[in-house]
Order: C-alpha cells, then structure tokens, then sequence
C-alpha cells in the first residue's frame, strides 16, 4: 500500500477512535459507521486494515492512559485533554507496534495540526517523544 493511502488510513482511524470516544459507540455502530463513510474512498483491504487500527486501539485504551498521564505536566490529568487529543494519541501508541517512532509522531502531529488547537501539536509531539 502506498504511502498516502497509509496517511488516509490513520486519519479515518482517528476519527472513527474519536466517534467512539465521544459517544461511546458499539462495535457495530462504528463497524457501519467505517463501511457507510469510508466505502467511496477506501478499498476493501484499506476498509479493513482501518478495522484493524480501531479495534486494537479501542481494546488497549485502558493500557494508554497510564503512558500518557505518566508524561503529562504534574498538575494534569488525561480529562483535561481533548477528545481529539486523546483519539491522536492512542492510535499514535498502538501505531508505534506497527511503524517506527518517528513516522508514528509525525502523523500525530500533523494531525494535530489539522484537528486540535494551534499548539496542540507541541504538547503531543512531546507526549509521545517521551514514552520510551
């Protein structure tokens, strides 16, 4: 799979980890939710790999939360983020099982970019650079 398709991947993966955060959907709705809205620009294998990255993000949350509160400024909490923040960074860490460290806090942070805050970027790059 080519590199852009990969960047698509990750992005429709974030939104669909951020739908489930936002208002805790079933494994069917965001199953429907990923066929009904991604089919016109996905393929099948693409559709599918995107599953992949949802599915294993949203059964590690538990693990997550603990790596980035133990790298957030002493005064906050995982709350105080946003759920945007939050959808970037957990499939930023399940990523980094599947690309190298660099690629995986370079997309979050470019997503960031897109998604979050002007200097939410900052605060994510460091998140992730700091969880060994």
């Amino acid at each position: 799979m080519e590199k852009v398709r990969k960047k698509l991947i990750r992005e429709k993966a974030v939104i669909a980890v951020y739908q489930y955060l936002l208002t805790n959907s079933t494994e069917e709705e965001i199953m429907n939710y990923l066929n009904e809205c991604y089919k016109p620009r996905m393929d099948e294998r693409e559709i599918e790999l995107c599953k992949e990255i949802v599915f294993n993000t949203i059964e590690r949350i538990d693990e997550y939360v603990p790596l980035i509160e133990k790298n957030l400024k002493k005064s906050w909490s995982i709350d105080r983020l946003s759920i945007m923040e939050k959808a970037i960074l957990y499939v930023a860490i399940y990523e980094r099982n599947e690309v190298s460290k660099e690629i995986s806090i370079n997309q979050a942070v470019e997503l960031a970019k897109k998604y979050c805050d002007e200097d939410a970027y900052k605060f994510i790059n460091g998140v992730l650079g700091a969880i060994g």
